[in-house]
């Protein structure tokens, strides 16, 4: 992943002063109709089958509804979407329309930079919304956002190989040891975690100290805790978890992951989801692309944690304040969650895509999908997750994080990356790194601002 540079910070400050109206306008579109029109639409949906769905449903329909109007869409990869919407943003020429990592909402809110959705939310239907999902960008009464679709990271793992150890799916860190320590042999490494930063510095982490009672930073104070109990305890599992992962790993990216587990390099990628699926079935040997072989498996909990948390992967659609076209915007929205648009959009990604509305869960014109229905198995530990609330947006330690409005600079900043990286490939000692990174923690949010602590 391309990291938020300490320049792209400095420019989301920048922000601070652009302070234009955030209420939807009243009123039919005023540029509807009009010639040489274009609505920039950004989201992280880089798969072409998604990208064409998009294009030959909703963007066809908007612009057969409103002729002289064409939309632009840009997919782009999580590496790229805060590097660009934020020296878009600092620029003053955001698009009309994006997805935003959950993280990113509340940042952008304080900074008077996002237009409220309410007139949105209740046309799609209000209480149909599923609840992981409904209010994850919902400030002062109003919705500031809209999830894209759901989906749920996971290891996954070769479960036939597991089950020849006769082991159980692991509950604690040190099961996941044991796990890792029986299956890492005949030249195969028993897991492998994605080097992007990411990943390492964000995404992972915030598992990690959720699964282990920990938080990024105290409720009340908002002084981070990189160096408290919980997050010492989770450095000394990575640096042994490291033990059973092959020389380079920090260098590879997730799709190299997901491909090396589909060939038998590894046992267990240790991020996935159901986007997993399309590299197992298309890698993997042909007697073995079934859930009997590569199945998904929740998170282990630490040893100062309840329960094992995960990933709730959906990003959020987002209209900002200098959108040149934010009406416009919102129409387009309306078409994109049109039900046939909307089905064959999440048919796009079978089950990582998974549907916000609960009446289309377990709706037969979504699970007739053939993918789902071979995979069927991955749908229900999706809806189990769910159930069971062991799902957490994307860089969330606990659910009230969402009002954190800092997240997004400290994933730019590296520091929890730097810290994780050190610890595991470079064995340096947990508590000097964890220190080091408190002190670098410390000083980002007195700079941004945030120091509530004495």
């Amino acid at each position: 992943m391309t990291r938020v540079s300490t320049v792209s910070r400095r420019d989301f400050l920048k922000t601070t002063s652009l302070t234009a109206g955030a209420t939807l306008l009243a009123g039919a579109p005023a540029a509807l109709g009009q010639q040489g029109r274009e609505l920039n639409v950004w989201h992280t949906e880089v798969e072409p089958q998604t990208v064409k769905t998009i294009q030959e449903t909703s963007i066809a329909e908007f612009e057969r509804k409103f002729p002289g109007f064409k939309v632009k869409q840009q997919a782009l990869g999580w590496g790229d979407l805060n590097t660009k919407l934020l020296a878009a943003l600092a620029a003053g020429s955001p698009p009309d329309l994006t997805h935003l990592n959950p993280f990113m909402t509340a940042s952008l809110y304080v900074k008077h930079l996002l237009r409220p959705m309410d007139e949105l939310i209740r046309a799609l239907g209000e209480s149909d919304i599923h609840e992981a999902t409904l209010k994850l960008q919902h400030f002062d009464g109003k919705y500031y956002g809209v999830t894209h679709a759901m989906g749920a990271t996971y290891f996954c793992e070769r479960r036939d190989l597991r089950e020849k150890k006769g082991l159980k799916p692991p509950e604690t860190f040190d099961d996941m040891l044991k796990l890792c320590a029986a299956l890492t042999e005949d030249g195969r490494y028993a897991i492998q975690v994605p080097g992007e930063k990411l990943y390492m510095g964000f995404v992972h982490p915030a598992e990690w100290l959720a699964s282990n009672g920990g938080t990024w930073v105290d409720a009340k104070t908002w002084r981070p805790q990189l160096n408290g109990k919980s997050m010492l305890e989770i450095l000394d599992y990575l640096q042994k978890l490291n033990r059973f992962q092959p020389a380079g790993w920090s260098g590879q990216k997730y799709l190299d992951t997901q491909a090396a587990l589909a060939t038998g390099k590894i046992a267990m990628s240790h991020l996935s989801g159901a986007r997993a699926i399309g590299y197992i079935e298309k890698y993997a040997p042909e007697n073995m692309r079934d859930p009997e072989h590569f199945t998904p498996m929740l998170r282990p909990r630490g040893p100062s944690g309840k329960i094992g948390m995960t990933t709730l992967d959906g990003e959020n659609w987002a209209v900002f304040s200098q959108s040149k076209y934010p009406n416009e915007a919102f129409e387009f929205l309306k078409l994109f969650y049109k039900k046939e648009h909307y089905l064959a959009y999440c048919h796009s990604v079978p089950i990582h895509l998974t549907p916000i509305f609960k009446s289309m869960l377990n709706d037969p014109e979504y699970l007739a999908h053939p993918r789902i229905k071979k995979w069927k198995s991955w749908h229900d530990a999706m809806l189990a997750a769910l159930r069971d609330k062991r799902l957490l947006p994307l860089g969330f330690t606990r659910p009230d994080d969402n009002l954190l409005p800092f997240l997004a600079e400290l994933d730019g900043s590296s520091i929890v990356a730097d810290m994780v990286v050190e610890v595991m490939v470079g064995q340096k000692p947990p508590k000097a790194e964890a220190d080091r990174a408190q002190k670098r923690a410390e000083e980002l949010l007195t700079q941004l601002g945030h120091k509530r602590w004495s």
